[in-house]
């Protein structure tokens, strides 16, 4: 059953404040005020998703010098601005790093059954499926543009529908939750986990949980298959919500019992993706993820080191129309302004 969002609760929900990117920063940096934490300026909603996953990522490591922090830094500064041309989009003309392929390169390799599961999920038709997989880092693969990006007003509304009880997210450890107080969607919502709950403090997973939704699992598998990768069973999905000016520090994925790979779906505003390596003292690879990107890691590179270190530079604005429906515009608003993460996993074999 997929998940959806009520009109009568987007009527509540839906914040005055929401006029672009200015009025959306400066809403949420207030309601941090209030709870007695640091503005989003210095630290707010950005060290929330950050130390989630943080990692020891010190200068030096035994006199090692620590490559990736080095251009997390650089990405993450915002005054000056930083020079994006270095970030690598998915286009082979402009990287030499890169190299592409059709998903379904004959007519035959795509079923009627396929199709339909692809359309039902939002996707694009499978014979348009592009992969942009890296030489130097075998078992990296980035899918653009694969869901339809009129889908990601639906995905959202399921992004935000995901965080209802029984389902824990980070308000939950404060004794709250978006049901009971439905503002917090747009105010305070950073994280929710789904199926076998990430447990953020011991940093592992509990033996089992409760299924995925259905449509998770389905995408998950879909996209495991397509490339090759084995069948997929999806256990758990953590969901990251990015307000503007967040970053997530570098971190690795390692606490999953089993190898399936790890496959995260972009929404709303682009962010830069840096793929490092086993250790810190290598530099990471600076990518774009924009809306409807699909990114997956697979092998060794389910161990490496990844961050982000910004949200929705003005170079890569991604831009989002309503079609006059009062939810919608709701909705389409938090697209303008923020990012959102789905990483779908596997935890058991």
């Amino acid at each position: 059953m997929l998940l959806s969002i009520s009109g009568s609760l987007w009527k509540h929900t839906k914040p005055n404040w929401i006029k672009g990117n200015w009025n959306c920063f400066r809403s949420i940096n207030a309601f941090m005020m209030r709870e007695g934490v640091e503005s989003l300026e210095q630290k707010g909603a950005e060290s929330e998703i950050r130390d989630q996953y943080a990692e020891d990522s010190s200068d030096s490591d035994g006199g090692v010098v620590n490559e990736f922090k080095a251009v997390f830094k650089k990405y993450k500064k915002r005054r000056p601005p930083p020079d994006f041309s270095g970030v690598i989009v998915s286009d082979v003309r402009t990287s030499s790093i890169l190299e592409s392929r059709l998903i379904f390169p004959e007519p035959s390799d795509i079923t009627t059954e396929k199709e339909e599961l692809a359309n039902r999920l939002g996707l694009i038709s499978l014979s348009e499926w592009r992969v942009y997989s890296f030489p130097t880092r075998p078992g990296l693969y980035l899918i653009p543009g694969l869901l339809k990006k009129e889908q990601a007003k639906i995905w959202l509304k399921r992004a935000f529908g995901y965080a209802n009880p029984p389902n824990i997210t980070n308000l939950t450890i404060r004794g709250k939750d978006v049901k009971t107080d439905p503002s917090l969607l747009t105010k305070a919502l950073r994280w929710t986990t789904l199926g076998v709950e990430y447990d953020w403090n011991t940093k592992q997973y509990p033996p089992n949980g409760r299924p995925v939704p259905e449509e998770l699992y389905q995408l998950g598998n879909l996209i495991s298959n397509s490339l090759k990768l084995g069948d997929m069973r999806p256990d758990a999905t953590i969901l990251n919500y990015y307000p503007p000016k967040s970053a997530l520090s570098p971190h690795v994925d390692k606490s999953e019992r089993s190898n399936a790979p790890l496959i995260s779906m972009s929404l709303g505003q682009s962010a830069v993706y840096l793929s490092g390596a086993l250790t810190l003292s290598e530099p990471p690879i600076p990518l774009w993820l924009r809306n409807g990107d699909f990114l997956v890691m697979h092998g060794e590179q389910r161990l490496v080191y990844h961050a982000i270190p910004c949200i929705g530079p003005k170079i890569e604005k991604q831009n989002f129309e309503t079609n006059g429906v009062e939810e919608d515009s709701m909705i389409v608003d938090y697209l303008n302004c923020s990012r959102i993460n789905f990483t779908i996993r596997q935890v058991n074999p």
